[in-house]
């Protein structure tokens, strides 16, 4: 707690940090598309595909977090799952992984458990396996049954198997009842559509799971071929889910209409007509995003200096400052900001005061901030 700034917390983050997920700051428009998709989700069982563009450093990865937050308050009626495309590929198993990943942390695997157990009670009977959502990938449900008996040997086993990963043996499959493994990409999609089709099963309305692909603008560093397998397998998942699953493929890069040439024709004829878009701020967003920001972590809301502990002329050259050389983005501003409150604490040792525009001009001269600043795809 930083009570002398009125304060709860530090609230500069230069990285994206899911532990303040639920913190959102200025982007108004943003935040309007972001609920209008929330709403859209719980109204419509109708899957969905979403195209998410950022300019580098715009905060992506928070608003992916900020999402995957705001699913975690529809009381299960939307199943977040946040992946990241792979730096390197050789096919769409390396993604598989990653998703799968997702899939089986340690709440997501209680919450297919509990599936599991909803499921035999609708079967009447029969065995969980032979339902007709495990009918291509029966495995699926052998590992997930494993690992709910907390036998540390069968759960490796059953996360190794369920992931891809190579070298299981004969015993350990034998032991957690598979006789096949997820070698091609057509076992991948079975078994990825498996796991959408638990996490979505049951409820009075239909479920959704949102799977969030960050850095999907990644799959163009790859081969021809692997690009096509990636987009081609995506595709199948996709219409093999009619209702249930809304997926959303995020792009970080400086020209949005390079979108379309990562995209195969038929995931563009599939996407819904409204991206979500994060572009540089205008001063006075920027001003509204840090005044936002602040105000989320103040201890005493009825201060009425917005800005504190900078005072106005100051966070109006520290913009000025900015945008005379690069582009005002979140993740500049906290780092500006970050910086600069850092510096003035440590080097003030009486009673701090506001910062004022003569402080802020002597701190942000200083060379080091030119080499902190660069753009990160990780934002």
């Amino acid at each position: 707690m930083y009570e002398n700034f009125n304060l709860s917390d530090w609230p500069f983050r230069t990285a994206a940090d899911e532990n303040f997920a639920s913190v959102w700051a200025g982007r108004a428009k943003t935040k309007e598309q972001l609920e209008r998709l929330l709403k859209k989700m719980t109204l419509f069982p109708k899957s969905g595909l979403h195209v998410f563009w950022a300019n580098f450093g715009m905060g992506k990865t928070h608003t992916l977090y900020h999402l995957k937050y705001c699913c975690s308050q529809t009381k299960g009626q939307i199943i977040p799952i946040y992946a990241v495309m792979p730096k390197r590929s050789t096919g769409f198993l390396e993604l598989y992984r990653e998703i799968v990943q997702a899939f089986l942390s340690t709440e997501m695997r209680d919450y297919l458990g509990r599936q599991l157990v909803d499921v035999g009670q609708n079967s009447k009977g029969a065995s969980v396996a032979l339902h007709p959502m495990f009918s291509k990938s029966p495995g699926v449900v052998r590992a997930l049954l494993s690992m709910r008996n907390e036998d540390i040997e069968l759960t490796t086993a059953a996360m190794q198997w369920l992931t891809a990963q190579p070298g299981l043996d004969a015993h350990s499959m034998k032991a957690i009842g598979v006789s096949y493994r997820i070698k091609t990409p057509e076992d991948a999609i079975y078994a990825l559509s498996a796991l959408i089709n638990l996490a979505a099963f049951g409820g009075k309305q239909q479920r959704q799971v949102l799977l969030m692909i960050d850095e999907f603008q990644r799959v163009g560093e790859l081969r021809p071929n692997i690009i096509s397998q990636v987009n081609s397998s995506l595709h199948t998942v996709f219409n093999a889910h009619p209702t249930g699953l809304q997926l959303l493929l995020t792009f970080s890069f400086g020209k949005k209409e390079n979108v379309d040439y990562l995209l195969s024709a038929e995931l563009k004829s599939r996407a819904e007509p409204q991206t979500i878009n994060l572009d540089v701020l205008s001063r006075e967003e920027a001003v509204q995003f840090l005044s936002d920001l602040l105000g989320q972590f103040r201890i005493n809301q009825n201060d009425t200096r917005s800005l504190y502990p900078f005072s106005q002329t100051a966070v109006s050259a520290m913009m000025m400052k900015i945008a005379q050389k690069k582009a005002l983005t979140p993740r500049r501003i906290m780092l500006y900001a970050n910086y600069v409150l850092s510096e003035y604490t440590l080097n003030t040792n009486d009673s701090i005061d506001e910062i004022t525009e003569s402080e802020m001009i002597s701190l942000l001269n200083a060379p080091q901030l030119g080499d902190m600043d660069v753009d990160s795809e990780n934002t």
